[in-house]
Parts: C-alpha cells; sequence; structure tokens
C-alpha cells in the first residue's frame, strides 16, 4: 500500500496563446460558446447568453498510500460549494483521487470551463492537470483557486491558466462565469489575476467581503459527488459527510495560515443555517470542518437543541480548541447525548514551551482538563502534536510519555513546517533546505534538524508505535470501537511507524526538485512579505 515517489520530468504541453481571457470573450460574442472545440461562425453573428458546462476538479495527491490521507478523506467540499453557487449552469466534479478519467471526461463533457483546486502539496499535479486541459483544447477556458494559488498565485501564472481566483472561491468563480457567458469585461471581476492579450497576468482589486454573511452560501452540491461518497471517511466513520459552519480563526499561531487567508476575520452560519446543511446530508455522520467549531458556544447550545427537536439519529466528530472546551464543559455533555463522538484537538506539545514556541495562546493544564472533560464524557481524543525539528531524543521521549500518561489513542504528529502564508515562513525562509512542494506535507523536515536525519525520523515514526493496547479495549468495550476499528487503526499506525518511508521526500536524503527548480511563488511570497514587514 506504501508507494515511494520518484520525481519524473513535468509532461511538456503545447502552449495556449497569449490572451486566452480576452479571445475567449470575443468567443462569446461570435455565438461559440456553445462547443469549446474550433467552429466557424457567420460574420457579424452574435450569440445570447448561455448556460455554461463547468468541470471542477480536485487533483490526486502527490504523493499515494501514505501519510494522513490513512486517516481521512474528506469531500471535496469547497468544490460542492462553488457549484451551489451557479445553479443556471452545467456543473460536474471530477475527483481525481479517486478516479484518474481525465481526457475521456473532457471528451464526453466538453467543458467550456475548467477549474482546479490545490493545497501546497497539490500544486505540481494540479498544473499539470492543467496543462492537459489546455493540450485537449486551447479554447476551454481554466481557473484555479484555492488555499496555496491565493498565497503564491504566481506558482500558477503560466500558459496554460487563463484566470486566477484569489480568496473564498464562491465570491469569484460566479462573477467570473457572469463575464464569460456575457462576453463581458474579465478586468470589473474582484479578487481574480487573469491574462490578458498580451499574455501579461493583470490583478484586479481585492475585496475581502467581510460583510458576506455565510447564511447566504448557495448549499453545496453533494449531489455531484454521489459516485465518490462511499469512499469519503473520517477515522472510522465510511462514508462520512463535511459540513463548514464557519470560517476563519482569531488565533495567530505560528505555523498556521488560517489567520492571513480570511485577513484575520471569522465568519459562522446560524444555527438554523447549519440545520439546512445537516438536513441535506445523506450519511449517518458528519465532520464539522471548522477550525474551532466550539467558539461560539450560545450558537452551538443553538444548534444541540435543534438537532434534538427534530430527533436526528447521528453522529458527530469536530475540531475544537482545548479551551473552549474548558470553558463550556456542559457543552461537551450536550452534544455527546445528540451524537457526538470524537474530537481533534490541536494539543501541539507537551510541555508550556513547547505551546509558547508556536504561539499556540494556550496552556498544557488546559489542555489537560479538555482531555478530562471528554475522557468523561466518552469521547474519543484525536490529539494532534507538533514536532520541531530541533527536538532532541529527550523532547521526543517527553512527548511520547505525555500521550501515555494521557491516554491519548487517536493521535496525529506533524513536522513543525515553515508552510506559505504563515509567520513561520517568514521567520526560517532562508533555513529552507527545499522548495519542493511535495516535502511541506508536515511528515518531513524541510529545515535543518539537531538530531542526524535519520535519527530525527526513527524517533518520528516511533511516536507512531502503540505498546498499550488497554485504552483501545476500553474503547470497545463501551461500544465507541469495533475489534474490526481496531484492526484498521493499527494498520495506518504500523504504516506511519517505518521510518524508512519518510526518506524518499526528505529534502537532504531523498530525491526531491533542487532549489533551481524551485516555481516562482516561493520567492515571491517571501520577498512579498519582507516589503510588508
Amino acid at each position: 500500500m506504501i508507494t515511494l515517489n520518484v520525481i519524473v520530468p513535468q509532461p511538456i504541453w503545447p502552449l495556449a496563446r497569449p490572451g486566452q481571457a480576452d479571445d475567449w470573450c470575443e468567443r462569446v460574442n461570435r455565438g461559440r460558446l456553445g462547443d469549446p472545440r474550433p467552429s466557424r461562425q457567420p460574420a457579424g453573428h452574435r450569440a445570447e447568453t448561455k448556460p455554461m458546462r463547468i468541470l471542477l476538479i480536485q487533483p490526486d495527491y502527490q504523493i499515494a498510500g501514505f501519510g494522513f490521507r490513512l486517516a481521512a478523506m474528506p469531500e471535496p467540499l469547497h468544490l460542492e460549494v462553488l457549484a451551489g453557487g451557479l445553479p443556471d449552469h452545467d456543473v460536474r466534479i471530477l475527483d481525481m483521487r479517486i478516479e484518474a478519467n481525465l481526457m475521456s471526461l473532457l471528451e464526453q463533457f466538453q467543458p467550456h470551463l475548467v477549474g482546479v483546486t490545490a493545497l501546497t502539496t497539490e500544486v505540481y499535479t494540479a498544473r499539470d492537470v492543467l496543462m492537459a486541459v489546455k493540450n485537449y483544447s486551447e479554447e476551454i477556458f481554466t481557473v484555479v483557486g484555492g488555499h496555496h494559488c491565493t498565497l503564491m498565485p504566481e506558482d500558477f501564472q503560466i500558459p496554460q491558466t487563463d484566470a486566477i481566483a484569489i480568496g473564498e472561491g464562491e465570491f469569484v468563480l460566479p462573477e467570473l462565469v457572469a463575464a464569460l457567458s456575457a462576453g463581458g469585461n474579465l478586468a470589473k471581476v474582484p479578487n481574480l489575476i487573469w491574462r490578458n492579450r498580451d499574455g501579461r497576468f493583470v490583478r484586479n482589486n481585492r475585496s475581502v467581503g467581510a460583510e458576506r454573511s455565510m447564511d447566504n452560501l448557495a448549499l453545496p452540491r453533494r449531489d455531484l459527488v454521489t459516485q465518490y461518497r462511499q469512499d469519503y471517511f473520517f477515522l472510522f466513520d465510511k462514508p462520512d459527510s463535511s459540513v463548514a459552519a464557519s470560517r476563519g480563526c482569531p488565533y495567530k499561531c505560528n505555523f498556521c495560515s488560517v489567520h492571513e487567508f480570511y485577513g484575520g476575520r471569522t465568519r459562522q452560519m446560524s444555527a438554523g443555517r447549519v440545520m439546512d446543511e445537516i438536513r441535506a446530508v445523506d450519511t449517518r455522520h458528519i465532520t464539522f470542518v471548522d477550525d474551532n467549531f466550539l467558539m461560539n458556544h450560545r450558537r452551538e447550545n443553538e444548534l444541540a437543541d435543534l438537532i434534538r427537536g427534530e430527533g436526528m439519529d447521528m453522529s458527530f466528530s469536530m475540531e475544537a480548541r482545548s479551551d473552549s472546551i474548558v470553558r463550556h464543559p456542559e457543552l461537551v455533555e450536550k452534544w455527546v447525548d445528540i451524537g457526538l463522538y470524537a474530537v481533534l484537538m490541536g494539543l501541539e506539545g507537551a510541555t508550556e514551551q513547547a505551546l509558547a514556541n508556536v504561539n499556540k495562546s494556550n496552556m498544557l493544564e488546559t489542555n489537560n482538563q479538555a482531555i478530562r472533560i471528554l475522557k468523561a464524557n466518552g469521547v474519543i481524543i484525536w490529539g494532534a502534536f507538533i514536532v520541531d525539528p530541533m527536538w532532541s531524543a529527550e523532547d521526543f521521549k517527553k512527548l511520547q510519555d505525555y500521550v501515555h500518561q494521557m491516554e491519548i489513542t487517536h493521535t496525529q504528529f506533524t513536522v513543525l513546517t515553515p508552510l506559505v502564508g504563515t509567520q513561520l515562513y517568514r521567520e526560517r525562509f532562508n533555513d529552507l533546505l527545499t522548495y519542493d512542494y511535495t516535502c511541506y506535507d508536515t511528515l518531513h523536515a524541510v529545515t535543518p534538524t539537531r538530531l542526524p536525519r535519520t535519527d530525527f525520523y526513527k524517533h518520528f515514526a516511533n511516536l507512531y508505535k502503540q505498546t498499550d493496547l488497554g485504552p483501545y479495549y476500553d474503547l470497545v468495550r463501551a461500544g465507541k470501537l469495533t475489534i474490526e476499528d481496531c484492526r484498521r487503526g493499527k494498520r495506518m499506525l504500523d504504516a506511519m511507524s517505518h521510518w524508512e518511508y519518510y526518506l524518499d521526500k526528505d529534502p537532504v536524503l531523498g530525491t526531491v526538485r533542487s532549489k533551481a527548480e524551485a516555481l516562482p511563488g516561493a520567492v515571491a511570497a517571501y520577498q512579498r512579505s519582507a516589503r510588508a514587514q
């Protein structure tokens, strides 16, 4: 199941001609929207605005069969929300993590527009998708959006990209589609970078959109991923559905870019609007993917009452900060009564110093109290911890002892990684050993390590080795896990506990792209942040 990737040269596709965005609008005016393949129209012919065929793509993983995809594979909720905001158009979603039939779908569907999303580790696969689309037909308009291209748009300023959506895509894509389908002016679409007829990328004005209520968002088009539903899971729940009831985070952990992506703002759906999301889900289990679901205790109280009032028989998991749990332990008990069974907490460290080093704005004792509250209510704890590359062997032992002492059965260990758009990226840029984004999966040290690198990975992998099975048996006896769940969990842990698997993408010991092969975004993002300071 474990696949070790060797970097191969990226495919070279025919380049799209400059000014594709301008040409596309002219093609609409000439009445050629019906088919992206070349066709002829009488001189002076003008078409009325027509619905567009739009294909939204979730790229494949860069490294198959390894990492946190073993513990969860969420649905492409961001694409479903985008599709929900385009009710007058024919939209499809292709999840290439599951189905890799891009060429046949292009031939069958003949989309006018292809939209691609990408996290940092998906940049290369997303670029390959854009290249493949343009190789199939230069007439297809291509747009890329998501977290990475908002913070590093230079990485997608390539001939195969017609436009780059900045920030929250559902506030950009409908206006872009409206402009394209009417043959309008892309210069008027906010939060857009687009390629003009000279081949240069033009950045339009940025609108943060703090006034945009999440209650006004369209419901996600979950029907567009029905064929993939059985493949989406969270821990032991399969199939699983994701619900995002808020956006942003008020905290400023130095390893996280959520604060910067959302401009330091947080927005939430009302309890009634969240109920609309829950009613539209067709699975028994829901994962709330908010960064801190319990941040607004009044809303969560109201939401719990609404769920209970409708007699819903469901199970829920969520992410929450420990201080939110400690401030309102009664809320945990209330949610357990309606189906809460697992909580992901960013505990981050086993010492006060470890929390301070990542600017967590939290205390170790608060973490301990939250753990006790969740365990007292029978909630499974998924504890997330950060490993500093400069740790000694003793630091690893402290964390391992803490996990055993607190009996945290489900753990996630990540290497402290300077991700784009973070304070840490700006502080540690000169220490980066590579700009190869496949190494930025938080499982590899992209900065120097205190220990010899092989020893570092041996200690890191050893964190995933479970020797005390008692807490797992307790969960089985309590009906929280099945024996098969435990077997599957052991297979996941075994995969993560082989230190040799980490070496292939290590920037020193493995096979990675050299700094000379870096995409332009890495240096550009640092230069922008340096100028802003």
